[in-house]
């Protein structure tokens, strides 16, 4: 596995980590080049409504809620929202072919006002690794690596979504044992 690039890829949390950030996490990487990396957490809801924040949009009201999810601790203020069928006029960065992440306020007036895509997750802050920082992690396995599943991210509930990504990929996080120790 090139672990140089990881766009595309989840990033699951190892069931040893004890980062409070991290633990039992499912990272979608957006982007990852020789500068770091930049992801959002899948499967951490911070609120269950992202109503409240619309009011410093000057949105007086929506046709749709959604939970707003715990991208990650940088830059907790900003939102980002995940969503599938690439669109140009939101200024994105596609992740995958079906995969589409951007920081746009005008996704949010349009799923406010029922026109955004159909399936999407919105989150505050990312996670984010320095050049060098994320490669590091996985040779000290922090993260098993998994394909981007959809269904994953926008069909199973929230707290499933952990142990899905891991099976993905035929691991059991119940029976996953962390190195530990000299060897």
């Amino acid at each position: 596995m090139d672990i140089s690039n990881m766009s595309g890829k989840f990033l699951i949390a190892s069931p040893g980590m004890d980062d409070p950030n991290f633990r039992q996490s499912v990272v979608l990487i957006c982007e990852h080049n020789n500068d770091g990396a930049f992801g959002i957490v899948i499967n951490k809801v911070l609120m269950t409504s992202f109503i409240p924040l619309l009011a410093a949009l000057d949105i007086k009201e929506s046709m749709v809620d959604t939970p707003v999810y715990y991208g990650g601790p940088v830059r907790p203020e900003q939102g980002y929202v995940v969503y599938s069928s690439y669109d140009e006029r939101y200024g994105t960065i596609r992740i995958t072919g079906s995969l589409t992440v951007t920081a746009s306020q005008d996704i949010l007036r349009d799923l406010a006002c029922g026109r955004g895509p159909e399936k999407y997750l919105f989150a505050l802050g990312f996670a984010g690794w320095s050049a060098n920082q994320l490669e590091e992690e996985l040779i000290t396995d922090f993260w098993l690596v998994a394909p981007p599943d959809d269904g994953i991210i926008f069909d199973i509930p929230v707290a499933e979504r952990w142990q899905r990504a891991a099976g993905s990929i035929g691991v059991d996080p119940r029976r996953f044992f962390s190195r530990s120790g000299n060897s």
